[in-house]
């Protein structure tokens, strides 16, 4: 991570493309590997409003994944469990690039149930403790 400049805009859009991920990963006409992909995404661009609402911008170093859900996680006080879950969606995206590897029903189905209250979770987090920016950030 770098330092960075709070920027209220930046947050809002994060959280609303974050949002609308976790509504692409509930489609069932879309193929299992793309929702997870986008419930993947969600977690992480979740994780990029909190960095940001700190003064972070979460760079393409390598382990940028692992930093941004750490720093979420730390945060959000989510708990050694919830992270775990969650960094298993991170365990999934370098995998599903081996040869034959699908994302089953139950598997997806499973990260759902494990995004859907994170990102309520970042929510209740930013109302709580950033709602002015939030405000500042949804008037421009």
């Amino acid at each position: 991570m770098k330092p960075l400049t709070v920027n209220a805009r930046d947050v809002v859009q994060w959280l609303h493309q974050a949002q609308a991920k976790l509504e692409d990963a509930r489609q069932p006409a879309i193929s299992n590997g793309t929702r997870m992909d986008a419930a993947r995404d969600a977690v992480l661009l979740s994780c990029m409003a909190v960095a940001c609402a700190q003064g972070w911008r979460v760079t393409s170093d390598r382990g940028h994944h692992a930093v941004a859900l750490e720093g979420a996680a730390h945060a959000l006080a989510i708990g050694e469990r919830r992270f775990d879950e969650l960094d298993i969606l991170r365990d999934w995206r370098n995998r599903k690039y081996r040869p034959g590897y699908v994302v089953e029903t139950e598997e997806l189905n499973e990260a759902l149930d494990w995004v859907a209250p994170f990102l309520a979770d970042v929510a209740t987090w930013f109302d709580r403790q950033h709602r002015g920016l939030i405000q500042r950030g949804v008037a421009r």
